[in-house]
């Protein structure tokens, strides 16, 4: 049903109260509003991006304790076939020029392996994603087991 006022057609969407008008002027976000999410939102991505980057590092080290287990075991094996220690010179997986990876360069193995006891090879080298990190895996000669800790920054 239309009516006409002042030459005016009126339509009863036309006819608003104040109470509704108040409404609809609160029913978007304030400036200060949009600011403060957009703060916050800022703050929890710096956060998850440095998580997100030690992480990457931690992901990227981890390949010293492929090397350093490849090695161990290398020499456990020239233990079994010769009957004696092995220098770590003489080990092919234990050469850092003949281990190359992707993320870790600057590579240093150290250790003295022995046959009748448990001993211990260190793998060092500095991560693409930066830093310095170190493994040592140990092997128990009376369990017959090798054991690697995870990697740790190092100097």
């Amino acid at each position: 049903m239309r009516k006409m006022r002042d030459g005016k057609m009126v339509t009863k969407f036309n006819k608003i109260n104040k109470k509704e008008v108040r409404f609809m002027r609160k029913k978007g976000f304030t400036l200060v509003e949009l600011m403060v999410v957009i703060a916050i939102i800022a703050i929890l991505a710096a956060i998850a991006l440095t998580s997100y980057r030690a992480y990457i590092k931690k992901a990227q080290a981890k390949e010293l304790v492929s090397i350093a287990r490849a090695c161990i075991q290398e020499a456990i094996s020239e233990c079994h076939v010769r009957g004696q220690a092995p220098q770590l010179d003489n080990l092919e997986s234990c050469k850092p020029e003949s281990t190359s990876t992707k993320y870790i360069s600057g590579l240093q193995i150290s250790g003295t392996p022995d046959c009748n006891s448990t001993f211990s090879i260190t793998a060092t080298g500095d991560v693409a994603a930066g830093g310095k990190f170190k493994v040592t895996c140990t092997y128990d000669n009376n369990n017959k087991d090798i054991y690697c800790t995870s990697p740790e920054k190092s100097q």
